[in-house]
């Protein structure tokens, strides 16, 4: 399949706009700070997270469809690069190593941590030639929170060394989560004090911080950069203390100034990183696809999945010619980025021009950052992936719908499938354009079923669910957003909502994702006769309904 280079940009460049861009005290902590922290977790010197954090960045910002998608590095792709990364070139077993012998040793691991990033973003653009963009159908939320819930644990445990200032080998393989534990604990009476103290009064100060940059984000002018204010008084603190010489208190180091010289990974490197590459390449795409269309949603515009496999594809593989280890979406700055106001690719650009200062300019200011510091940044960078394992109980919703008939002022939906994961975008999409709500009003392509012309203005929907078998979380979660959709998208008219015919495996599920929150008992019916001839029965009497609706 051949494609001309206008056919690889994404559509919605002609919708960008200067908006609100971000400022620098949401940038500059939401990319060069975690990006030399998550560097730590790829066992490379930090200055290869800034790196990462401009080139893949600048290149999604050309090619992405995700409009709120912030990228680079990301915790849990840096935690299984760091895995192969130690695998193939171990620390040596001597205890210190020369000057020189510890740059070779870089060299050798970022060499393999950049073929790693060559190999998946590879991957990626064989996935787009193949035109596999659909699996992200098959991406359920709850796998993708179960993945990522997990990896913070992984990323907790594997911080640990660094906040207590213990040397250890980094554990690999089966079980490596808790041999790291074993090890923790075995040497934790040789803990670093000085680092130690550095690890709790960093803590201390960032994790209040987030929670309150969250609980106040509607109050606060902008979001409190913790960060910043951390680096900053660690650094003049070591800086003015001598920590690193009196106490043995990791740090940074010179980071070097300007941008690397493109350098081909070593491919004789790629039988041995193929095994770690599949992996990377699978849960770069899931992440990445599953957090754009979370966003997509919210702000209701439309991702092509397959645009975003040459997207995430050409910026691993590209990048890796410039030192860069693998990177995805990611959640924590991306959450950021949308809170201060950022709407376009634009705001990606904004930060590929402070990480490009700090790398020009500003990185001689980073010499006495202690290390420990960047640890605890990784840890409270993922409190949004601890707080999702409340939710794993809850985590079984439902799925999909087509239509089947409408009547002047009522539309009656009759949903023939099983609602989940990979239904519940049809089915958001098939109620969308039989109501009229689709995005700016534009004409969309029609969804499966029979065509019925919208004649006038819907007052009264009844979704009908005797078909609906099974439903899991985010299918169940899809219905609820629906019915906020129909209360939100239109002010011309009011419309209500019905469900009818519904079982009582469904029924438990929607009521579990908080249906019966929005939803009074006197709107579900035993049977769709009976929730059309309600609906008939109020539009005769011309009732006001409690929820506004769809346009005329």
């Amino acid at each position: 399949m051949r494609h001309n280079l206008a056919s690889l940009m994404p559509a919605h460049r002609s919708s960008w706009s200067l908006g609100k861009v971000s400022s620098p005290q949401h940038t500059f902590p939401s990319t060069s700070i975690p990006g030399m922290a998550f560097a730590l977790l790829t066992s490379v010197p930090p200055v290869f997270g800034l790196y990462t954090s401009f080139f893949p960045v600048l290149i999604y910002s050309l090619l992405g469809t995700g409009r709120h998608l912030s990228t680079g590095t990301f915790a849990i792709l840096s935690l299984m690069t760091g895995s192969a990364v130690e695998r193939l070139v171990p620390e040596p077993l001597v205890g210190n190593l020369s000057g020189i012998e510890r740059e070779q040793l870089d060299a050798q691991r970022v060499g393999v941590a950049a073929a790693v990033a060559f190999g998946s973003g590879a991957l990626m653009l064989g996935m787009f030639a193949l035109q596999l963009g659909i699996l992200s159908t098959f991406l359920s939320e709850p796998v993708v929170k179960a993945l990522t819930s997990g990896a913070a644990l992984h990323v907790l445990v594997s911080q640990l060394p660094s906040l207590l200032g213990l040397s250890l080998p980094r554990q690999i393989g089966c079980f490596s989560l808790f041999k790291t534990l074993a090890g923790v604990l075995t040497a934790l009476p040789r803990s670093n004090p000085a680092e130690l103290t550095i690890s709790a009064l960093s803590l201390a100060l960032l994790v209040p911080v987030k929670e309150l940059n969250v609980r106040f984000r509607d109050r606060l002018p902008t979001p409190i950069p913790g960060e910043v204010v951390m680096v900053l008084l660690a650094s003049v603190l070591c800086f003015t203390s001598s920590l690193d010489t009196r106490y043995n208190v990791q740090i940074v180091g010179l980071l070097p100034g300007g941008l690397p010289q493109p350098l081909l990974p070593n491919l004789a490197e790629l039988p041995r990183i193929l095994a770690d590459s599949l992996p990377i390449a699978l849960v770069t795409f899931a992440v990445s696809a599953s957090l754009a269309s979370i966003y997509a949603d919210k702000y209701s515009y439309t991702i092509d999945s397959n645009q975003e496999l040459l997207a995430h594809g050409a910026s691993n593989l590209i990048s890796s010619l410039f030192s860069c280890f693998p990177n995805s979406a990611t959640l924590a700055t991306t959450s950021l980025l949308v809170d201060a106001g950022g709407k376009t690719q634009l705001a990606g650009l904004f930060s590929c021009i402070v990480v490009l200062s700090v790398l020009l300019w500003l990185g001689p200011f980073f010499y006495y950052l202690p290390k420990a510091v960047l640890a605890c940044i990784n840890i409270s960078s993922m409190r949004q992936m601890f707080f999702q394992m409340q939710e794993l109980p809850q985590l079984w919703r439902i799925s999909h719908m087509d239509f089947l008939l409408q009547v002047p002022g009522l539309c009656i939906l009759s949903y023939p499938t099983p609602l989940y994961f990979g239904t519940r975008g049809q089915f958001r999409r098939n109620l969308e354009w039989h109501l009229g709500l689709e995005e700016g009003g534009t004409e969309t392509s029609k969804p499966d079923g029979p065509t019925v012309a919208v004649a006038e203005p819907v007052r009264v929907v009844v979704l009908d669910f005797s078909g609906v078998t099974f439903a899991d979380a985010a299918g169940a979660r899809e219905v609820v957003q629906v019915r906020e959709r129909l209360a939100s998208r239109c002010r011309d008219a009011r419309i209500h909502l019905l469900l009818a015919q519904c079982n009582a495996s469904v029924l438990g599920m929607l009521t579990r994702a908080g249906l019966l929150d929005r939803v009074t008992p006197d709107q579900l019916f035993v049977s769709v006769q009976d929730a059309a001839a309600h609906a008939l029965g109020s539009l005769t009497r011309r009732r006001n309904w409690e929820v506004p609706g769809c346009r005329k």
